[in-house]
Parts: C-alpha cells; structure tokens; sequence
C-alpha cells in the first residue's frame, strides 16, 4: 500500500514567522495574486514542464478529480473564494477575504509572467545553504515583474505568488521523483533581512516585508509523472490533495496564527486537530481543520466561558463563544469545545464508507467525500466551501485542552509555543492517555502521532477503556487519577474533574467538579480576610472584599458591605459579647493607623458603626482575656516571633515561659546560623507540650519537640512561604502542616513526620487565610478558594494553628488541654539511630527517640569488643522523649563500630544495638 501523507517538515525550512504577532485577527484582507510560470523545461526533478497546467496530463479521476486544469485566472479566484469561505466560516464572520477587492494578475484568463529561470534554479538539490536564499528571490522576482506590469501593490494586504508546478509538501510512500519542486513558503522580514540586508523590498511606492508562495496545486496526478510514480496503487485518485489546507495554512502565517509545531524539527504539536498544524491537510486538503479553541480565542473569534464546579453542562458542537473554560492557577486551564465530524444524515466519513463496503473493498474516500458531506464547486469544479470544516477530523466528541499562559508568553514571539513535547504551550489532553502526538509512531499504517480517534472525549471510546481499565463500563472521566490526569504542568494537583461524558452528538453533556474545592468557589472578588460565626448559628461566615468590606455566606453568593477599604494593609478581630460580635477592622497606611468598631447584632440582624478613630502611628491588634488591644510595632515585633502553650498576659515573666526565635540562636548555638524568619505553635506529637514549626530564610520547614530538638523527618526537602498552618484536618487525630510553595503556585500539606501528602495546584496570588470547620468539613481557606477536607469530629479540635498568628483573634497561642493518647501503647524505646551515618566529618549523633523512660545508657565498642566511649541521661520528662548526643570522632579510626543502646523505664528495659560507619 503506498502512502500520501502530510509533512510539516518540507514547510519548515522556510516558515519563519514575521516578528509582529496580532492578538485581534479580525475584518477583511486584500489579496493580490501574481501568476508566475518559469522558461519551459524536461527536467526531470521538477513536475510539470514550467508551465501552467491547462488540461490533465496525468491520471483521469472523472467526476474526482481535485483542483482541476485549467489553472487559469478563474481557477485562481476559486482558489482564494475556496479560502475566504474557510476563515469566514471557521471565524464565525469575522475574518475573511476581500474577494471584490482581491485580484488575480495578470488580467488575462490564461497569461502569466514568465521568470527568466527554469523553475529548479529557485530550489536546486542538495543545496540546503543557498535554498532559502533562491526561494526569496522568486518572490522578488515576482514582484518585480508584476511592477513592471503596473501592479500597484498598495491597493492589497497580502501578496500571493503563484507559480506553475507542484509544491515540495508532501512526504511520499517512495523515493521522491521530483525533489525540485518548490515548497510552500511564507516569506517573512527575517528572510528578507538576511538575504537582502533590507527589512522590506520596495518596490514602486510599496513596502514589501512579507508575502506566500504557494504551487498552482498539489494533486501530483494531473501531471503525466503520476503515470509512474502510482503505478502500483490500486486506487491512485485517493492520493489526491487539493490546495486549500496548504493556502489555509501560509494565511494562517501571514496573519499572524501562531504555529502549533516545532519550527525546527518538524515535531508535531497538535497533529491533526487544528490548521496551524497538520490539520492544514484534513480531507485532503479540501478541508482543512478549524484553528484549535487557544487560536480562535487568541485570534479574538470566540469568548470562553469559565463555569463553576458541580455544574451540568450542556456543550453544542463547534459554535461562536461555546468554549468552556476551567481555571488550574494563575498560568494554566483548560478549554473544553465539542467537535463534530458527522455530515448531515449523522454519519462520518469513515461511517459511510463502512457502511457502502462490498466485497471487503470500500468506496474511495474521496468519492465519498465529493458525493456525501455536500461540498458547494464553482463552475470550473473548484471546490470552495464545506458545510462544516470538522468533518475532516478522524472523530466527533470534546477536545480538552490544557493550555499554560507562562509558556505561550514566553515562546510566541520565538514562533516556538510548541516546541517542547514534554512542555507544550497548547496540549491536547488525550483521550488514550498516550500524549503521543509528535513522537515518531510505531504504526506505519496507521500514523497516531498525528492524532487519531481515541484523542477524542466521548463515551464508548475504546482506546480510553484501554489506559482507563478500572473505569471500563461507565461514563469517561478526566480527574486526578485518570490517564491522562488534571493535574498542573508542575505535577501538581488540580482535582478537577470532568465526568460523566456522554456519547459524541451536537450537544453533548458532562459534569465539572473538583473533588476538594467548595461550590461557589474559587470566587477571586471575596478577597476573604477573617473567617467567623457572627450570628452564631453554627456557620461560619467570612469577612472579605477588595474595595469594601462585606460579610459573605460559604454555601452562597450573598454578600453584605459594611466598610469602605481606604488601605490594603488591613487587620480583622472578631469577639464575642453577649449577643453582639465585635467587628474590630485596622487599617494601616505608612505612618497612621485608621481604627473603626462595628457591632453586629445578632437578635437584630444589623450591623452598627460604633467607633473610628486615627492614630498617628503604626499599631497591630491583639486579643487578651477576651479584650482588644493594640500593640505598637516593637511590641508586635518581639509578639509575633513568639508561641505559647498556656495561658499568658503581655509581661516579660510570663512571655518567657513560651518558645520565641531568639531561643534557636541565644540557647542552641547548632541552629545559630539558621534565619528564621517565622514560627508556629503546634503539638506535633499529641504529647501535651508544646513544638515549633520554624521556617528558614530558604523556605525550609523545622519541626521541634519542646527541648527544641530537631524532629525526623525534618527540615524538609519542599520550600514554603508563610504563613504555615497546622491542624487534624483529615480526621487521623494526628496534626498535618499546611503551607504554600516558595513560589506559591501549590499548597502543599505534609503530614507529621513531613511526607507530602497533598501537592494542590494554586493561584499565586491567593495566599492561605486559616483552617476552619465548615458544613461538617474541615477546610483549608485562601483568599478566593475553600478546600474542604474530611468530616469534621471534636478530637484535637484545639490543637491548631489556624490562622497566620495562631487563632482569629491572634493570640499566637495553642491549646494544650487533650489527652496524650499517640503512645499510651508505645514501648519505652521508639527508635534509635546515628545520623549522619557513615559519620564522615567527624561529628555525629546519636539520637534516642523514647517514652516514659527513667533513663537512657550508650555504650560505643570498637570491631574487638572494646567499649570506646559512652553516654547516660537520667530523665525526669514523662511521655514522649527526644534526646541526643554528638559523637566526636576525629580521634578514631575509620571503620565500623557498635553502639549499644539501654532505656530503663518502670520495671521494663529496653535494647538495641546500632551499626555505625566513620569514613
């Protein structure tokens, strides 16, 4: 079987784009035609003989055949009629061609100017390094001709230049017969430039900076070498191209659509789901792909729609404004858009052809094509318009796209939004889960790199059930654990998830949900600030706003203003009084303070301004003893770098029984080079006491028990911003540690030991509020997003850090009053180990994890038995137990030692023995 297939690869040696790029591709073009031929010629390594073809040559396809002669003046203005209806269609009107105020030079029905070369000058073989340099020429050289012939290139947008031949776009089954055909080219500033050292050609009053080079057709069987190279094909009028995809494709250039390849290696990005790709070359070229949903948006032809989650939606095919768009972080969505290859009795291409099989032989294609989907000819049998330009794609169903603004912006003026396969800029979510689409296909017959049906979203996709096998029977869906998944570009988690997919048809149906995050939300004007239940119904509310305050309800979309915002550095204290819950809003300028009370009543339902005054210094509010205070700046200072684990007032006596910053530098002089730039409090192992979580200047986490030993597990290998939040939000009992990454594209949550459990996709300008307990969930709060987590229980419920200083009243204080229970069954002897080991520069240390225990006895040996050196601690802490001792070694051989570990407890010992390695 002999092959005809699209490559992108013979475009790419001369599609450079020109360096400005529209955003807004919209109104008519102006097209000027210029008719080339060459002096005539028998050469063999060019089709054709040099000149215009005016009757078929080659082999007779009847009543098929594609693009046929004469190629004269009107066969041109089918060809650019064929065109305009394209892009009108595919831009919903919006974009088109002139075709009153378009023309075809010369004037005459079968004239052309005549170049003064044979037409393999402008492409010699094997002459890669002066190729681009001759296809140049020949568009100048066209130019020049048709000056001289009084075309006034002013009065047009877009030079075309057509020329006699067959253009060198297409790989063949075999080795090419003609390998000086001249390809399709785009002709840019940047060719101009260096081959001209000009940044235009001017010619007569015209500045020229770009223009196309199309062939006269790409149906290689109106030329007489079809005779040979088809000679083995049983059915050679299915090797028939029509010209429209590559003149698509060369406007799509010139207007200003970005390629969706790699430029440079012919690597395709989206294959055969959109024109600026191998799209170009759906149906034969005769119909050519719709822009994929990015380009239209990008070209300013359609408007997304960003829906909200746990939302039905009914999605026609292919439509003006009928995208559907899903947030993932600042950078990164999904569109979603209904594709429909059906023609009008609801079948596809490939459906009728099975359906018409006798024999097991299938009509061919293109008789198919031509006889069933309704093509509209001109009178010379140019096909110029198809009724719906996605009959061409290999399925009907959804294409889901996972675009990444930050690799768009960063790459378009490069030409290179796709360039990488493993960091696309517009990738096409695969239905199979391969994301093999540019990757070299292992299916000669069958080219899915180029993309195929199982790309496509629908129930009954097989080649889905295939990568999705525990959801073979029901419904597709694209979440976090499918193949492909939701997740970010960073390996992230979205949990979004589209559902319940139907089969493909003109509307089709499916569910959007998130998995974690709350209906109504994200909603990026709540601004959330405060969380509180100020009627005291058992709800929470939250205070938020960006221009005003208002108090917002999580389970819908009501708001209620009560202040105006006249700084964005604010501060909100909520206490409760009886029946009123006071509304304490501060806000800070660069010198002042502006202080208001509201009271909300809760019997009356309305909110009263009480007080306001300004202050002409900086102050941060504080709640004591259920009072609100103010601290100056070098109170908050000393306060904020601060923890406490008991009850306390703001006096020197008491604010040392807490844990404070300075501690880490003044007392434990192993942690005095470490900057650490915020801490919370937070009873990591349900012990009763009080540990820290400390970040560093590098956004490194620090656990430490309340002797301030460092914890195992920590400092962790992610990096953080504050704040860092802690508390049981998913049910354990055990506390988990809530932060955003050091470049806040994720909230990351670890457990207790530091293991990631969660990695979840976030805006970056959405920072974390607190931890709260909402409709029977505990949830994680940022400034536009609720997260909820599992359902909510009383045990450790105090046990939390939930908001930036402890609690909403900010009180940097913690809770302390549960019961150990973690090791009320633990051995006295936990673990034990050495670390670093092997020991390498001299200094190690041996860490006892224990619990209950009296006392503690190392004793270090030698290979011989010999006891070298050892450690004893008697102990008087009850419950959980860290100690440790550093080991100095420089005196002692390298080699292998033994360290035998004794815990004394009440009437119980425990032992072990450690391997220890110094190097």
């Amino acid at each position: 079987m002999l092959i005809l297939i699209n490559s992108v690869r013979s475009l790419i040696l001369f599609c450079l784009l020109f360096s400005y790029l529209k955003s807004e591709i919209i109104d008519e073009i102006r097209i000027c035609a210029l008719r080339v031929s060459f002096i005539q010629d028998s050469s063999q390594s060019t089709t054709g003989n040099g000149t215009f073809l005016t009757e078929n040559l080659g082999i007779d396809c009847g009543a098929y055949v594609i693009d046929p002669p004469p190629h004269d003046k009107s066969y041109f203005q089918s060809q650019i009629l064929a065109v305009s209806n394209y892009f009108k269609s595919v831009s919903y009107g919006k974009f088109s061609v002139n075709i009153d105020e378009s023309t075809v030079y010369p004037l005459g029905e079968d004239d052309s100017y005549i170049l003064p070369y044979k037409m393999n000058y402008y492409n010699p073989y094997d002459s890669t390094e002066i190729q681009e340099k001759l296809i140049t020429n020949l568009f100048y050289d066209a130019l020049i001709m048709a000056d001289s012939n009084g075309v006034n290139f002013e009065n047009y947008d877009l030079i075309v230049v057509f020329h006699a031949g067959i253009g060198q776009d297409f790989s063949l089954p075999f080795l090419d017969p003609t390998p000086e055909d001249i390809p399709s080219t785009f002709i840019d500033q940047k060719m101009i430039e260096e081959h001209f050292n000009t940044s235009f050609f001017e010619i007569g009053n015209s500045q020229i900076s770009k223009g196309i080079l199309l062939p006269e057709g790409q149906n290689h069987l109106l030329y007489e070498v079809s005779q040979s190279m088809f000679l083995e094909a049983n059915e050679p009028c299915e090797y028939q191209y029509g010209l429209t995809g590559t003149f698509a494709l060369m406007i799509g250039f010139a207007v200003g659509l970005p390629p969706m390849w790699n430029i440079d290696t012919g690597e395709s990005g989206i294959g055969v789901f959109g024109l600026m790709d191998q799209g170009s070359n759906n149906g034969r070229g005769i119909i050519p792909a719709p822009p994929n949903a990015w380009t239209r948006i990008y070209s300013g032809w359609e408007v997304p729609f960003t829906t909200e989650y746990e939302d039905t939606i009914f999605l026609p095919s292919r439509s003006e404004n009928h995208i559907i768009k899903i947030p993932i972080n600042d950078n990164e969505y999904f569109l979603i858009e209904n594709r429909n290859n059906k023609v009008e009795n609801k079948l596809s291409l490939d459906s009728i052809r099975f359906l018409m099989e006798d024999n097991n032989a299938y009509p061919p294609y293109i008789n198919v094509l031509i006889d069933s989907i309704g093509v509209i000819k001109d009178t010379n049998n140019v096909i110029t318009s198809i009724p719906n330009y996605d009959i061409g794609l290999p399925a009907s169903g959804l294409l889901i796209w996972h675009i990444n603004d930050l690799i768009i912006n960063s790459n378009i003026e490069n030409f290179s939004i796709n360039k990488n396969l493993s960091s696309l800029g517009v990738d096409l979510e695969e239905a199979d889960g391969a994301q093999d689409i540019g990757f070299e296909s292992v299916f000669i017959f069958n080219d899915i790199a180029s993309g195929y049906f199982g790309d496509v979203w629908f129930n009954g996709n097989s080649q889905y059930e295939l990568a999705n096998f525990d959801l073979k029977g029901v419904r597709p869906k694209f979440g976090p654990s499918t193949l492909p998944s939701t997740n970010s570009s960073n390996g992230s988690h979205s949990y979004i998830e589209i559902e319940n997919i139907s089969a493909p048809k003109d509307t089709m149906n499916f569910i959007i949900n998130n998995s974690l995050v709350q209906k109504n939300f994200p909603d990026y004007e709540a601004n959330i600030l405060s969380v509180y239940d100020l009627n005291g119904d058992g709800n929470n509310e939250y205070l938020g706003g960006k221009d005003s305050l208002f108090i917002g309800d999580f389970f819908d979309k009501s708001k209620r203003n009560f202040h105006n915002i006249i700084e964005d550095n604010i501060d909100i204290t909520i206490i409760e009084n009886n029946n009123i819950s006071e509304i304490h809003v501060l806000e800070r300028s660069d010198s002042n303070s502006y202080y208001y009370k509201y009271d909300y009543n809760r019997d009356e339902d309305e909110i009263i301004n009480s007080s306001f005054e300004i202050i002409d210094s900086l102050l941060f509010p504080i709640v004591q003893n259920n009072l609100y205070q103010h601290l100056s700046k070098s109170n908050w200072d000393m306060f904020s770098k601060r923890v406490f684990g008991n009850s306390y007032t703001f006096s020197t006596d008491v604010i040392q029984s807490g844990i404070q910053i300075e501690k880490f530098g003044e007392s434990l002089k192993k942690w005095s080079n470490y900057n650490f730039i915020s801490i919370s409090g937070i009873d990591i192992d349900l012990d009763s006491r009080l540990d820290v979580i400390a970040l560093d200047g590098n956004g490194l986490l620090h656990v430490f028990d309340h002797n301030l030993i460092l914890l195992a597990g920590f400092p962790t290998l992610e990096s953080f911003i504050p704040p860092i939040l802690s508390g049981d939000i998913l049910g354990d009992e055990y506390v988990e540690i809530i932060g955003k990454s050091q470049d806040s594209s994720s909230i990351i949550i670890l457990d207790n030991k530091g293991n990631q459990l969660y990695n979840i996709s976030s805006r970056k300008e959405d920072p974390l509020i607190c931890l709260t307990n909402l409709n029977g969930h505990k949830s994680v709060i940022s400034k536009s997003v609720v997260y909820n987590f599992d359902q909510y229980n009383e045990f450790n419920i105090e046990n939390s850090w939930s908001f930036e200083h402890g609690t909403q009243d900010r009180s940097r204080h913690v809770n302390l009053s549960m019961l150990d229970s973690s090791f009320s069954s633990q051995d006295i002897l936990i673990r034990s180990y050495v670390y670093p080991n092997p020991i390498r520069e001299n200094l190690g240390t041996i860490r006892v994890e224990s619990y209950n225990a009296k006392s503690i006895e190392i004793k270090v040996y030698d290979l011989l038995g010999i006891q070298i050196n050892s450690f004893k601690k008697d102990l008087i802490d009850c419950c959980s137990q860290i100690n440790e001792w550093v080991w100095e070694t420089s005196s002692f051989e390298p080699g292998v030692y033994f360290a035998h570990v004794s815990v004394v407890g009440e009437n119980v010992e425990k032992n072990k023995i450690i391997k220890i390695a110094i190097l």
